[in-house]
């Protein structure tokens, strides 16, 4: 049920409003003011440190009185720093509230015998002077009664305390800046104005937060407890991605004295996508996490070989080095001869010999990390038998080891950073005979580097995988070696996977399960992206059990556009009315091909009036019609969207064909246009 607006509320919402607005203002002259003075003093301090301090190194003693001398001030100017900063964070939230100082009020009754308590819900939290808080954060858990949807007597959690409240009022705001254009007391989501309103607008180029209007299942997904493996399975436009964001700005406010955005990464299949979603978490003033592709990761990890942005590895190659590599029988090749430039510091023979002496222990890090001590030792050895060698004033020098010492770590620095990196091991020479192959995929070589050493990273705290179900197995298992430390939360829609050999939700349950990890799925059936007409349109391809669930949100819209041509001219022509048309609407106009070839064919046809093409690393253009890959349009939506190779051959009858179908079509949020050159897909 919504309320219909009452000119007496409303002129008090607006009061309201107004006083909030003001205080915002004020509250921004002060932090202004403050940074003002900061910034005068930090330049008073610095000329009085360049007036008055002395470099003086004439001796030691000098020396050090100027080096302390110069600490001070370099403390000084630490403690600036860091009060400069907290200020511009400050001035930040107050900036992003004044363009929307909140968007929810909610009145809770604590006890029967008191009166309702009003609390208004914004982006970011600020207080007025005392403990009052003027705007409290959405993430705050007092919020979490806004987004449950419950009228009446409900709860919210404080550290695993329960705080019974009685709802009394639901409200939630238009505004603009410091003009409240509109108003609404609702109680169920389906009846959300300020969602139907959000969902109506057009798209740009990037994504928008769903601060405002997260569901209750989206909500539930959020703030879920912390768990080892939370895996959320959504339909098409359910919100899989706003809602990932969402939970990390959740988490950077739950934990936000311990947890760093060095600690969160993003796994994505689509370099476009990171430009799609990077301004989401920074409006909401967050830091965005570590956002890395396949390739990425890779490349970062130093695996060697030609990387794909996709991977085919067998995770039962995988298996077979973990099992057969603690009793592999090694020899000199498993290994590099250890240089310092073109000079042999230790041959490979040499690694051998010292790997041997400890074969009481299984090949693996324990092993590894042993004779990577003893292999520094030697190889020390080696090069200050060199350094005297080429050293004739040695004997002047011999009472300064520590001065040696220092030598050799400057000149012997490339052989002493192999061994402390284990860059000795021959990787792709073991793999190759534990598989009997002569090509090692980048993950295997990973996979067994991080079985011999160890090295992975240990810092990392959260891992978010998106559109996991193109994932493999394989890949999940280097994910899971590399960060070992780490929480997951992973997102997709098995009915998305548009590759063959991707992981199975099943088999991602049953990994867990296998490190005695506790696993969690969440369902989001819901479909906020796209017309009732498009949501039945990709929905019939789903199996009828899940079909059942699927419902869209969004006012009707217009029916999908079907259309066969019988000869290229009318095809292209076709097409070009499509893009023409729809290019003269508001929003993204995405044309979108499974076949590669299918561009340079549109290209060579349309000549100047072909849109232009979004491949690889290319943002997404602000406005009008484009073309791109179906891979590319992973995780993305787009307003209107044409099909443009809907043929049976391109989407064929079966399961791989429908992923691909159910994919593209679910692009779409208000138009979506169905095409092919001869006989149509056999699912549409």
């Amino acid at each position: 049920m919504v309320t219909i607006m009452n000119k007496e509320i409303f002129d008090k919402e607006q009061s309201h409003l107004s006083e909030t607005y003001d205080k915002l203002l004020k509250k921004k002259e002060e932090i202004l003011g403050q940074i003002a003075a900061l910034n005068e003093k930090a330049v008073a301090d610095k000329n009085d440190m360049r007036d008055n301090i002395r470099f003086d190194y004439a001796d030691i003693e000098t020396t050090m009185e100027t080096l302390t001398e110069i600490e001070v001030w370099n403390r000084y100017i630490d403690t600036y720093n860091v009060e400069s900063s907290s200020l511009s964070k400050k001035l930040d939230t107050v900036n992003k509230l004044l363009d929307s100082p909140y968007f929810a009020k909610i009145s809770l009754q604590f006890d029967p015998s008191e009166e309702p308590e009003s609390y208004y819900i914004g982006r970011a939290a600020i207080s007025e002077k005392g403990p009052n808080q003027l705007i409290v954060d959405w993430r705050s858990p007092i919020a979490e009664v806004y987004y449950n949807q419950e009228m009446g007597h409900t709860s919210y959690s404080v550290d695993d305390r329960e705080i019974p409240v009685d709802l009394k009022l639901r409200r939630q705001f238009d505004l603009n800046r410091d003009k409240l254009i509109s108003y609404f007391d609702t109680q169920i989501a389906i009846e959300d104005p300020m969602l139907i309103k959000s969902l109506s607008q057009t798209h740009t180029d990037k994504m928008q937060a769903i601060t405002a209007t997260i569901q209750k299942e989206q909500n539930t997904v959020i703030r879920y407890p912390d768990v080892p493996v939370l895996l959320v399975d959504g339909i098409a436009g359910s919100g899989k991605t706003s809602v990932l964001l969402q939970r990390i700005a959740y988490l950077f406010y739950q934990k936000r004295k311990t947890l760093r955005p060095d600690q969160v990464c993003l796994l994505t299949l689509n370099p476009v996508f990171r430009e799609y979603i990077d301004n989401v978490l920074p409006d909401m003033g967050e830091t965005n996490p570590v956002t890395l592709t396949w390739r990425e990761f890779l490349e970062g990890a130093n695996a060697p070989g030609s990387i794909m942005d996709f991977d085919d590895t067998d995770a039962e190659t995988l298996e077979c080095i973990r099992v057969c590599l603690p009793d592999l029988d090694l020899e000199a090749d498993d290994f590099f001869d250890i240089r310092q430039k073109e000079t042999i510091v230790l041959t490979k023979e040499d690694v051998l010999s010292v790997v041997k002496k400890y074969k009481k222990f299984p090949l693996g890090m324990r092993l590894i990390q042993i004779a990577s001590d003893e292999l520094e030792q030697r190889a020390k050895n080696n090069m200050r038998n060199m350094d005297d060698e080429n050293d004739e004033a040695s004997e002047a020098t011999a009472g300064s080891e520590n001065a040696k010492e220092n030598r050799i770590e400057n000149d012997f620095g490339g052989a002493l950073s192999t061994i402390r990196n284990c860059g000795f091991i021959n990787i792709t020479h073991i793999v190759q005979r534990i598989l009997g192959v002569k090509k090692v995929t980048s993950a295997q070589w990973l996979y067994a580097r991080m079985e011999l050493t160890g090295r992975c990273d240990k810092n990392m705290r959260y891992v978010m995988v998106d559109e996991v179900q193109d994932y493999t197995r394989a890949q999940m298992m280097v994910f899971e070696k590399f960060y070992p430390n780490a929480r997951f939360m992973l997102l997709g829609d098995e009915f998305q996977s548009i590759r063959e050999g991707t992981v199975k939700f099943k088999e991602i349950e049953q990994m867990a399960e296998d490190a005695g990890k506790k696993f969690v799925m969440l369902p989001l059936m819901t479909s906020y992206r796209s017309s009732p007409e498009i949501t039945d349109k990709f929905a019939a391809l789903l199996p009828d059990k899940k079909k059942m669930q699927v419902s869209s949100v969004k006012r009707p819209g217009e029916d999908v556009y079907v259309k066969s041509c019988k000869s290229d001219k009318e095809y292209f022509a076709e097409l070009k009315k499509l893009i023409g048309d729809y290019s003269k609407k508001d929003g993204l106009t995405a044309v979108i091909v499974r076949d590669p070839s299918s561009l340079e064919k549109i290209v060579a046809a349309l000549s100047e009036d072909a849109p232009q093409i979004v491949a690889g690393t290319d943002a997404l253009p602000k406005e009008g019609a484009f073309m791109l890959e179906l891979p590319y349009a992973k995780g993305l939506e787009f307003d209107h969207v044409i099909l443009a190779d809907a043929d049976s051959r391109t989407y064929p009858d079966d399961e791989l064909g429908k992923h691909c179908l159910y994919t593209a079509m679910s692009r779409a949020t208000q138009h979506l246009a169905i095409l092919c050159r001869g006989e149509l897909a056999a699912n549409i």
